[in-house]
């Protein structure tokens, strides 16, 4: 039944009720690619060497917020996703020039090593973009395509590209009375991956950066390549294939923005995916969270992991609030404690959720890309380290409290955050459980099995005492933004206003 009354503690007695019920350090993970991680735009981060741009150096010096062999003062993330960091003219870098170095505006080939070896100590496993649907209209596989049109010489680089005679939507002018394919942006011409050549470079590429110990890729644009779905997914199956005889737990997650219908049948190929449909503002999560349905939310997830299973029995799922291409999350989930609730729901629900840069403060920034990917607010004091926003951002609302003032007060929304990741590092099942639903006779509870533990949230603002049922008969840890205790007692679960626990099951 829901308990309309709850006692709201005070912000001090909240945060170490908070801390009581979730002390813990980083988590131990070994060599699963199952793990929590965290999205960077390095440009954005931060800036190491004082020109105003987020660097390797700048992200290096700030590992330890990320997480440390002592878990102390740290985020507790498992992985990090890096933002395309190779060469590139413009400032998102998604238009690549070189596929085997590093933007000079980010550092040298020394300082990513540097940082895969800093990851290592800590436990951190390094993904980076790796994006294939295109090159920037400056690669020197363009620019001798070009040159091949007009000299009429032998056709080599111009048969890595898309090339035809005749104009098309999504087409450009190029010489020699051509149109080249470039779905995007002009500046962005699409690659032919029918052509050997072609996919051989991609392998080359997989190989290098895997050799310079990177756990594996976000690979963007994946839907794309063709025009085909199913030469889509036998592409992916391809390069799925392809990276895991260069190393054995390659992590590849790939971005489809769209609807389940479009999302899952890429799991087949073998990559796991980004769950565009329960993300942003009208995805699944926010909408049965802001209509407290619990009961709602549970069935969702029992049925989109069942949907996975069954493209991929060993499919993973990549579930994220927001990211540099949608509307932060901290825009449109106004009630602080719900911003809490919504970090519970997403980071303890099985698979790999992702933590874009500055979720974990409430920073916002919405429409244009600029906007997104604001410069990390760490300090209101300490300029030092302080990126500069990209040119052309006119974000200017910034978060409650920077990054270091909610490091030291477990009750801002960086300590939620922490005592959520650190209660899911106890119970390891978390990252690969299966989904299955648990109704409990409460619309507002979202409650579910994962393996050996299960999961409850109260999605509304009054208490709300169930029946443990299925749960399990032992309490493993919760998280309150109230800081009004979790109790088990007697057959029932007490749970306050959007509190969240996880029950271990014998």
């Amino acid at each position: 039944m829901i308990c309309r009354a709850f006692r709201r503690l005070s912000p001090f007695a909240a945060a170490l009720a908070l801390l009581c019920a979730c002390a813990g350090g980083a988590p131990e993970r070994g060599d699963s690619p199952l793990r929590d991680y965290y999205e960077i735009f390095v440009g954005s981060f931060y800036d190491g060497d004082g020109d105003g741009i987020g660097d390797l150096q700048g992200l290096i010096s700030k590992l330890d917020y990320l997480n440390n062999p002592k878990g102390k003062d740290c985020l507790g993330v498992g992985g990090i996703w890096l933002m395309p960091v190779m060469p590139s003219p413009t400032y998102h870098k998604y238009d690549v020039t070189d596929y085997y170095a590093i933007d000079p505006s980010y550092g040298t080939m020394e300082d990513f090593e540097r940082l895969i070896a800093e990851c290592d100590k800590r436990g951190i496993r390094v993904i980076i973009d790796l994006v294939l649907n295109h090159t920037s209209s400056r690669h020197p596989w363009f620019l001798a395509a070009l040159d091949e049109l007009r000299s009429g010489s032998e056709r080599r680089f111009a048969d890595y590209y898309n090339f035809t005679r005749e104009p098309a939507p999504g087409y450009y002018p190029a010489p020699g009375g051509h149109y080249y394919e470039a779905v995007f942006w002009s500046e962005m011409p699409d690659l032919n991956m029918d052509n050997e050549n072609v996919r051989a470079e991609v392998a080359r590429i997989a190989e290098f950066w895997t050799g310079k110990g990177v756990a594996g890729f976000r690979l963007d644009a994946v839907k794309h390549v063709y025009a085909n779905m199913q030469k889509n997914i036998d592409f992916w199956a391809w390069f799925a294939a392809m990276c895991a005889e260069l190393k054995e737990d390659v992590f590849l997650v790939g971005e489809v923005w769209s609807d389940e219908t479009e999302v899952l049948p890429y799991y087949e190929s073998g990559i796991a995916l980004f769950n565009f449909p329960f993300s942003g503002h009208d995805g699944v999560i926010n909408r049965y969270m802001q209509s407290g349905n619990g009961e709602g939310l549970a069935a969702a997830f029992e049925r989109h992991g069942n949907e996975i299973r069954l493209r991929n029995p060993n499919g993973v799922d990549c579930v994220f609030l927001s990211n540099h291409d949608t509307g932060r999350s901290a825009g449109y989930i106004v009630d602080p404690d719900k911003r809490k609730l919504a970090a519970a729901i997403y980071l303890l629900l099985p698979g790999c959720p992702f933590i874009y840069y500055g979720e974990e403060i409430g920073m916002t920034g919405s429409g244009a890309d600029e906007n997104k990917r604001a410069a990390m607010y760490w300090s209101a004091t300490e300029s030092a380290g302080m990126a500069s926003n990209p040119p052309g951002a006119t974000v200017t609302r910034l978060p409650a409290a920077a990054a270091d003032e909610q490091l030291a007060d477990p009750g801002s929304l960086l300590g939620y955050y922490r005592a959520v990741l650190a209660l899911k590092a106890k119970h390891p099942a978390l990252y690969g459980g299966e989904v299955t639903a648990l109704p409990l006779g409460e619309r507002g509870v979202c409650a579910y099995n994962a393996g050996s533990v299960s999961v409850a949230h109260n999605l509304t603002g009054a208490g709300a005492d169930v029946p443990c049922g299925e749960l399990g008969d032992s309490l493993g840890g919760y998280v309150s933004p109230t800081g009004e205790a979790v109790t088990l007692k007697d057959g029932r679960l007490y749970l306050p206003p959007y509190a969240s626990a996880v029950l271990p099951r014998s």
